[in-house]
């Protein structure tokens, strides 16, 4: 005779028909574990439940259609053998992957953990570096704008010379022509050599040299 172990029937009809389900939570549990001969948590028990409750259902499919008054009028107590090898086979394979899922679940919540750590380094990391960037692009600014100032200066400083070179090049020029035209350089009226002042006598005109004269000698007078 298959081993058994009495229950409140409180339990029993909780787990089938879901009854008080908060309160028989625990009870269904250990009802559960005895029926797999095995210790089972809240996260693998629903996966139990579920076998033991089709493996009751088939092996009493009455109780399919019983309401849980008649299964309380049934008696106080229930009677539930430990299910048969074949099908806590079941159970436990179902149970092994479950694990095999869990920890493969754990590692991967672990390795999206320091995925998320490294990525959230990184964008610290970016962020540092954007900061330093801006900065950066703001010095370039500020030295490009005083490197042209600069060499708006130096531009300017040396054209000015230029201006005042050409200026006294070109006033040099003249004075060639005006020597060129009339062998001496002209002085404009009011110097040393401009007209006598009023009521004072005429002063004697210095002699002229006279460099325009016509090259009339030719090779043989030297």
């Amino acid at each position: 005779m298959a081993e058994t172990k009495v229950f409140p029937m409180n339990t029993f009809i909780s787990y089938l028909k879901g009854m008080d389900k908060e309160g028989q939570k625990k009870s269904v549990v250990e009802m559960v574990g005895y029926m797999a001969d095995t210790v089972i948590d809240e996260e693998l028990a629903p996966f139990a439940k579920a076998i033991a409750k089709a493996w009751i259902y088939e092996q009493h499919p009455e109780v399919i259609s019983m309401s849980a008054n008649q299964l309380a009028s049934s008696g106080k107590n229930v009677s539930v053998p430990k299910l048969p090898a074949e099908t806590m086979g079941e159970i436990n394979a179902l149970f092994a992957k479950l694990a095999e899922y869990k920890t493969t679940a754990v590692a991967q919540a672990e390795e999206l953990a320091a995925v998320k750590a490294d990525l959230a380094a990184k964008s610290a990391m970016l962020t540092d570096v954007e900061a330093k960037l801006k900065v950066a692009e703001a010095s370039v600014k500020r030295f490009e704008e005083s490197s042209k100032q600069e060499s708006e200066k130096l531009i300017v400083a040396p054209l000015a010379k230029v201006n005042e070179y050409i200026g006294k090049v070109d006033e040099l020029l003249k004075m060639i022509e005006d020597v060129k035209k009339h062998g001496v350089v002209t002085v404009a009226a009011g110097g040393a050599g401009g007209a006598p002042a009023a009521g004072g006598a005429a002063a004697e005109p210095e002699p002229v040299v006279d460099f325009g004269v016509e090259d009339s000698f030719t090779k043989s007078d030297w």
